[in-house]
């Protein structure tokens, strides 16, 4: 609602708007939660799917249509049901135009170059095939809408998904030989020097961490590097890198 008092918002209306008012001096009768209504003359409204307030008939309605009232509430007397809304009586009242209750999905909007974006599953749609779990991973492959075309990881065929189900992974910056971080530096100078690297020498030379990240990046970059899968003598697999020479 607009920084409007309430009442003020409520007399801007015209007659035949939908509105949703809170009563908070009344709760016995109107209740805490927002209570639908049609503005039918200067104060009063008459109340929708409710069984609450006085008895008001046509003559004090002006100029609402039977259409707008359709959902509107006829007490055993055969007069609907109605509420007077006034600026001085109470303090208390609140006044929307759009219904409260409803809570609204934050539409994300997507740009064509998100083609190929990666993305995963955060909540399953309703009536979504039961094979859809949250957790999946997939790519998109037709964006520019909010319902875009993915591909889901291991699926058999593409589907539909609307976006606000969705987590779209933050796409990282392509490495480059300037953007590699100190150690990753210190692996590449070792490698260079040795010629070939296992995670172990690696970390008592440098002390460096997950050597398959360091090499993942230096491969990014660029670096032309061979693992080559070798067992101790314990029948333990371990990796060794090669540096391969430029052509």
């Amino acid at each position: 609602m607009s920084k409007k008092s309430a009442f003020a918002a409520f007399t801007a209306l015209a007659i035949g708007s939908k509105l949703w008012f809170r009563q908070g001096d009344v709760p016995t009768s109107a209740g805490d939660a927002p209570i639908a209504a049609v503005k039918v003359n200067a104060e009063d409204v008459v109340i929708l799917s409710g069984q609450f307030g006085w008895s008001i008939d046509a003559h004090h309605m002006q100029g609402v249509t039977a259409e707008q009232l359709s959902d509107a509430t006829i007490g055993s007397d055969g007069y609907h049901r109605a509420w007077g809304l006034f600026e001085a009586e109470y303090a208390k009242l609140q006044v929307w135009t759009s219904d409260p209750t409803v809570k609204r999905t934050r539409v994300k909007k997507l740009k064509p170059s998100l083609t190929g974006q990666r993305f995963t599953i955060m909540t399953v749609p309703e009536g979504a095939e039961a094979t859809l779990r949250v957790g999946m991973k997939g790519t998109m492959v037709q964006t520019g809408a909010e319902t875009p075309m993915v591909v889901l990881d291991g699926y058999h065929r593409t589907v539909f998904i609307h976006v606000s189900h969705l987590g779209i992974h933050k796409r990282r910056p392509k490495m480059t030989m300037d953007r590699l971080a100190p150690q990753t530096k210190e692996v590449l100078s070792l490698l260079k020097a040795k010629g070939s690297l296992t995670a172990i020498e690696a970390g008592g030379v440098i002390r460096a961490r997950s050597l398959a990240k360091r090499i993942s990046e230096l491969k990014e970059a660029g670096v032309d590097i061979l693992a080559e899968t070798k067992h101790d003598h314990t029948g333990q697999r371990y990796a060794r890198y090669h540096l391969q020479a430029a052509a």
